[in-house]
């Protein structure tokens, strides 16, 4: 089998029948759909059942509820393809984004493939913001270049923007950090594929459309497990760029991306309903300010916003910052 798509599934009963019909669409034959009911309390678990009746490429599982990065791993275990790559419950793809994509992996024996996505961020059904990337080009990158162009790489951080190859991933014990359920998981996946990885290739096409819905994702809530990931993803990709030489020989890759980090931080209270209270967003500050002191990042390959930040937290002026993220963010 060539490919093997794993959509985790909880209380998904209004998207995900759309979401597995935008896969079918494509072009493409030797494949299978891996279906994770993870303890839905819904109707979402009779809907993948009626799927997997209705389509010979389409396996159902159920299992106890423990959460996205359990259910992507539990059908880790299970695919049967090549390659793997991932979709959310709640989101579409485009014709090739199973078949393209193989066809690239396969040209070049890649261990990952990167793509791009439209990103739609719904609130309650009207789109709020709408934005799409693409890598520029087609091209493959080799072993210890991979890093010299790990700000492209990096670009988008979703797995489902991914395709990778099964073997790979087994080999280096590559994983869902199961202790995640709010943000990061994808990054801290992406992070190890990278570490490992001897050919990576970009794919200069859109097939994934990211659905951002306020009242269902869990992505949009803020909690400490959210902060918590963000801590750990940073903790793990500073090392990850200081073992590379990124920090030496790209300072200003290394900048920018330790920035978005903190800026990640201080926004995280304010993005998803403005909700931070100043007693929690002082803590996130100071903390903050320790991740500019102890990481060294230069504030010269900041752009303009990034250094307001900056300044404002190396100058301890907190609350002027969180009245700023309250107007920004009303």
């Amino acid at each position: 089998m060539n490919v093997s798509v794993i959509i985790p599934v909880y209380n998904s009963e209004k998207y995900v029948k759309k979401a597995v019909e935008s896969i079918l669409k494509d072009t493409f034959d030797d494949y299978e759909i891996i279906l994770i009911d993870d303890g839905s309390t819904d109707g979402s678990g009779d809907i993948c059942d009626a799927l997997q009746k209705n389509y010979p490429q389409i396996v159902t599982y159920h299992k106890p509820n423990g959460g996205m990065c359990s259910a992507r791993n539990f059908a880790l275990e299970h695919a049967r393809g090549e390659y793997v790559t991932f979709m959310d419950n709640d989101d579409i793809c485009h014709i090739g984004f199973v078949s393209e994509n193989y066809r690239i992996a396969k040209k070049y024996n890649a261990d990952v493939v990167r793509f791009g996505r439209e990103n739609l961020v719904l609130d309650h059904g009207k789109i709020v913001h709408k934005d799409i990337y693409t890598p520029e080009k087609e091209i493959a990158y080799y072993d210890e270049d991979i890093f010299n162009h790990y700000e492209e790489i990096r670009v988008s951080n979703g797995v489902w923007t991914g395709m990778y190859k099964k073997a790979f991933l087994d080999k280096y014990q590559i994983r869902f950090d199961e202790t995640l359920r709010h943000g990061h998981e994808d990054t801290l996946f992406n992070l190890s594929a990278y570490r490992y990885a001897r050919i990576i290739v970009m794919n200069p096409h859109s097939y994934y459309v990211w659905l951002r819905r306020f009242e269902h994702s869990s992505s949009a809530k803020l909690n400490q497990n959210r902060l918590d990931g963000i801590y750990k993803a940073l903790k793990v990709e500073n090392d990850l760029m200081k073992e590379k030489n990124i920090k030496t020989i790209h300072n200003d890759v290394y900048s920018r991306r330790i920035m978005l980090y903190v800026a990640e931080t201080v926004i995280a209270g304010f993005a998803y309903g403005n909700t931070c209270k100043y007693s929690f967003f002082k803590k996130i500050c100071k903390r903050a300010n320790k991740i500019i002191k102890n990481t060294g990042i230069s504030r010269s390959e900041l752009d303009f916003k990034s250094k307001v930040v900056f300044d404002l937290l190396k100058y301890k002026m907190y609350f002027l910052l969180f009245l700023m993220c309250k107007i920004i963010y009303r």
